[in-house]
């Protein structure tokens, strides 16, 4: 009994049905997800449907759950805002330093005031209006 059929004038065999252990598609799905193999390269290879392989990623893998949702993008939401949080605390960090060398310079102008007996800020400033340097 021959196994073909005919459509028109060509022949038609129906695919044989093969089973794959599930150690193969373990490995396969782990390939895969390891980025060494493409579902395209499987679907080649083994001469599979695409649906089959992507079936046997749902059921061994171990990142693409179904049912679970995958983020993908080239830096994520936390990153971003770790690093926005890293440079709020750069930026805080430079305004005090800024602001104990305000202090400072002042403590100074306030000290050579005393010394010389006049406010040194204000005849600085004077000085400056004037165009003296």
């Amino acid at each position: 009994m021959e196994n073909t059929k005919t459509k028109g004038k060509v022949k038609y065999q129906p695919r044989q049905q093969r089973m794959f252990n599930i150690e193969l598609k373990k490995k396969l799905v782990e390939e895969i997800e390891f980025k060494r193999l493409k579902v395209r390269d499987v679907v080649n290879l083994y001469q599979v449907t695409g649906q089959s392989v992507y079936k046997w990623l749902r059921q061994y893998s171990h990142t693409n759950r179904n049912g679970a949702r995958m983020v993908v993008e080239a830096e994520g939401s936390q990153t971003r805002i770790d690093k926005l949080l890293d440079r709020i605390s750069e930026l805080e960090r430079n305004v005090g330093k800024k602001q104990l060398e305000i202090e400072f310079l002042n403590k100074v102008i306030e000290i050579c005031s005393e010394k010389v007996g006049y406010d040194v800020k204000k005849k600085t400033t004077t000085m400056q209006l004037n165009g003296i340097n």
